[in-house]
């Protein structure tokens, strides 16, 4: 069946109907366990338009581990409905409302099971799961449980792991995504199942068609660094370009990019500065050498820096903020190329982190017998370092240099460090609060 044109994006989300589901049971397996509470909310015309929450007596007992994460114990159940006694309505309240989950490989089989118990026809609505569609629109987060989501966007989450809360948490998270396909201009309802390429929160796509006033539209209201790649016929790349201060360099870039016969323009969020150079070092050999000539002479009429030769081997380690709200970045310049680097989440990885840093110290010293590797387009490298040195010096709260002997120490000060850092600058991009 062919999908209706819709007039516009709020038209298309305003027709559709959700119901936001989520279910507290006694364990995992549908065959065996039981549900234990049931919350669900209706979304109409992009508003929470009636809700419905049940405690169910599962008829057997509920594991101590279960009372803990959920707070529901024997006494709250035993004068519940069965799951029997409830079940049309629960059905009759999903309708053929798009079914809504935080994890719908859970929620939705589990429900699905108890249906087939009870011979019931099973559910055969449309499913969004906003665990998965966060993933996609924010493909670098490491973390995308439903607390985290409700920290980063300020959802009221206070009982997590009741079905009701969790179920109006899942809502709200929804219904702001919702607004952000609204703002991506969405034309599809099938492109809120895989909400790939354009939707994703810190990048914007600009067709030729759209002209570069969009371009310069987009970059006007970004604060913090991002990376600008113009492509040309097919999809070849003709520059990869690094701005720290995107929304003050709108002037100058117009002067730049009316040189170029271009097809899309890529403006992507990235954090640190350094972060968009190492994306362009990493590129730069894809670039035809016309274009590379052209792109290093704007940097460094941009950026008129000091040179700086000796980077490399003044630093062992680099830590800054990654892009995304709790998420750093470490860089390894003992084998320094675009590649040689670990994201993580802090504190939870702290041990993956301290791994990463003994891994590259054993191979520099065991591998490349204590001399540095260095991957660095020739012809880049000049301007790269400098830049680098630029960020390193500028925005000293940023960074966190680390050497050899800070890893190796059992005291593990370094990670404190990190810590004093996390305290600082808890969020310095504010993404994906803020996004494109």
């Amino acid at each position: 069946m062919q999908e209706k044109n819709f007039n516009s994006s709020e038209e298309l989300l305003d027709s559709l109907k959700f119901c936001v589901i989520d279910l507290e049971t006694t364990g995992g397996n549908p065959d065996t366990e039981k549900i234990i509470e049931v919350g669900m909310l209706r979304i109409e015309n992009r508003k929470i338009s009636e809700e419905r929450s049940f405690l169910i007596n599962p008829q057997k007992e509920i594991p101590d581990f279960v009372q803990k994460l959920t707070g529901i114990k024997k006494a709250d159940v035993e004068h519940s409905p069965k799951i029997e006694e409830v079940i049309d309505e629960i059905t009759q309240f999903i309708g053929d409302s798009i079914l809504v989950a935080h994890n719908t490989s859970f929620d939705i089989p589990f429900l699905n099971g108890v249906l087939k118990k009870l011979q019931r026809p099973t559910l055969d609505n449309k499913v969004i799961c906003t665990n998965i569609m966060t993933k996609y629109l924010i493909p670098d987060i490491m973390s995308s449980n439903l607390q985290y989501m409700s920290d980063i966007f300020n959802i009221s989450h206070s009982q997590a792991h009741r079905a009701i809360e969790d179920a109006r948490a899942t809502a709200n998270l929804l219904l702001k995504y919702l607004e952000i396909f609204e703002e991506k201009k969405i034309r599809k309802v099938n492109q809120l199942y895989y909400p790939r390429n354009k939707f994703e929160l810190d990048r914007v796509i600009v067709e030729n068609s759209e002209g570069l006033s969009e371009v310069f539209k987009a970059l006007s209201r970004i604060q913090n660094p991002c990376v600008l790649s113009v492509k040309g016929d097919n999809g070849v790349i003709l520059t990869i370009l690094p701005i720290k201060n995107p929304s003050v360099e709108v002037e100058e870039m117009k002067s730049f990019l009316s040189e170029f016969r271009w097809s899309q323009i890529h403006i992507r969020l990235c954090g640190p500065f350094i972060e968009g150079l190492f994306f362009m070092n990493a590129n730069f050999i894809k670039i035809p050498e016309t274009y590379r000539k052209k792109t290093i002479e704007y940097l460094k009429k941009r950026y008129v820096l000091p040179s700086a030769p000796n980077l490399i081997e003044e630093q062992d380690f680099v830590i800054t903020p990654h892009l995304i709200s709790g998420q750093y970045i470490v860089y390894s310049f003992l084998n320094f190329s675009p590649y040689c680097q670990l994201v993580f989440k802090f504190p939870s990885h702290k041990k993956k982190l301290h791994q990463f840093l003994l891994g590259q110290i054993s191979r520099f010293e065991v591998q490349q017998k204590s001399k540095r590797k260095v991957f660095l387009q020739y012809d880049l490298k000049e301007i790269f370092l400098s830049l680098f040195h630029h960020s390193l010096t500028s925005d000293p709260k940023l960074y966190l240099s680390l050497k050899n002997s800070d890893i190796k120490d059992d005291r593990k000060v370094y990670i404190d460090l990190i810590e004093k850092m996390s305290l600082e600058c808890p969020d310095p991009y504010s993404f994906p609060t803020k996004h494109l």
